[in-house]
């Protein structure tokens, strides 16, 4: 083993001294899955021989997740891959000895083989180390369903069944107010997901950015708001969390019908007056300003700060109740918009967009805020009030950032 090892990394030392950088790092890649590929079969023969009965661990699995500290499942794939390219998979085998494939690549074809009937296994394995050669493992991946679909149908429809059963969602509040979300979606499941997850991050027609208001770097930078495009701060996972709210709230307000207890299910928070109407945290309050601003109480999850309220008391039907203590229920009063709908297109009409810099979100995508907050006693009027997207729109309760109204009446978004 030592000596195969001392084959593949004397001609690297002796030749990659003179290669341009880039090519350096391709060649000790190389290396690498080379090196990996002799160790997994090594790690093989060492299990075959006896040897790893002697060290009492039950497995190789377990040899390699506690002499070579992996973790379980990482010790367990590249236990079953050993096996595979010493034993049943000469070819496989070779490619990885070779470095022509990762043991990545390995992995997959293991994987699909044990799908395929006994006797097309061997034209299998040679048409998917071939096609390995030029593919990535998730792109290997792929070709292998369509090959296990094509050798046998009835097997591939028995797999598919397998996989929607294993589907499942858990949705959990977690000990400190988050939400946590895990599962598994059937194919055709996760892509309407993922299709509808790519739509809300795709650019908005004639708009040029790239989905949320803001171009990629190194698109063009002409417009009046770029200057301002650095608050674009998010992941790419948070952005993926923030448009699966956005999905799951234009549903609830566009296209849900269904009634739970008389009414179309909606996000119910209730939260008392004193609360409603306190300053932003950060900013200048008075004593009784700041008196009795207790969390809120949003439905399914709990407590949520003053401002959060505020954020969604914005643009949303509000409904009044006088209590006399805790428990005593004086009077409810008739539900109303914070912003009637006769208001929302007047505001729409006029601000086209999201006002935030550089950003083309259409109205669809848009809150209605009240420049002076109304639960400050702003008034709800065509001139108190702006069109903001919900990230902008978080960004002026969350961050204080601020709306500005320009001489000829334009509204644009400042920062702090």
């Amino acid at each position: 083993m030592v000596a195969e090892a001392q084959q593949v990394f004397s001609p690297f030392v002796a030749e990659a001294d003179d290669l341009p950088t880039a090519e350096q790092l391709g060649a000790m890649r190389h290396v690498i899955d080379q090196l990996e590929g002799l160790w997994l079969a090594a790690t093989a023969d060492f299990s075959e021989s006896g040897e790893l009965a002697e060290t009492g661990h039950p497995t190789l699995a377990s040899w390699m997740r506690h002499r070579c500290n992996l973790a379980p499942a990482e010790a367990t794939a590249r236990a079953k891959v050993a096996f595979a390219i010493t034993a049943s998979q000469p070819t496989t085998g070779n490619a990885v000895r070779s470095g022509a494939v990762s043991w990545r690549h390995a992995q997959v074809i293991e994987q699909t083989l044990r799908q395929v009937p006994a006797e097309r296994r061997e034209e299998a394995e040679t048409a998917l180390v071939e096609h390995a050669e030029s593919l990535d493992p998730g792109q290997l991946r792929r070709a292998a369903d369509r090959l296990v679909h094509c050798f046998d149908r009835a097997r591939a429809d028995d797999a598919a069944i397998r996989m929607l059963d294993r589907r499942g969602l858990s949705v959990a509040e977690t000990m400190d107010g988050m939400v946590s979300v895990n599962g598994l979606l059937d194919p055709v499941t996760g892509a309407l997901l993922l299709t509808a997850l790519d739509a809300k991050l795709r650019p908005t027609p004639n708009s040029g950015d790239d989905g949320d208001g803001h171009r990629e770097s190194g698109a063009s930078t002409s417009s009046p708001g770029d200057v301002a495009r650095a608050d674009e701060v998010r992941t790419w996972s948070q952005r993926r969390a923030d448009a699966l709210g956005e999905i799951c709230q234009q549903w609830l307000q566009d296209t849900n019908q269904t009634t739970v207890a008389g009414v179309r299910p909606h996000l119910s928070v209730i939260v008392d007056h004193a609360s409603l109407a306190a300053r932003p945290a950060g900013t200048p309050a008075s004593d009784v300003e700041t008196a009795g601003v207790e969390p809120a109480q949003l439905g399914w999850v709990g407590p949520i700060t003053a401002t959060q309220a505020q954020l969604i008391g914005c643009d949303a039907t509000v409904s009044r109740i006088v209590t006399d203590g805790a428990s005593q229920i004086l009077d409810v009063g008739r539900a109303t918009r914070t912003i009637p709908p006769a208001l929302r297109r007047a505001v729409v009409a006029r601000d086209r967009t999201c006002v935030g810099p550089g950003c083309h979100r259409p109205p669809e995508h848009c809150d209605v805020h009240h420049i002076i907050f109304w639960e400050h006693g702003g008034d709800t009027s065509l001139e108190n009030t702006v069109l903001l997207c919900r990230r902008h729109h978080r960004l002026v309760h969350l961050k204080q950032w601020r709306v500005v109204i320009e001489p000829n009446g334009t509204r644009k978004l400042s920062p702090p």
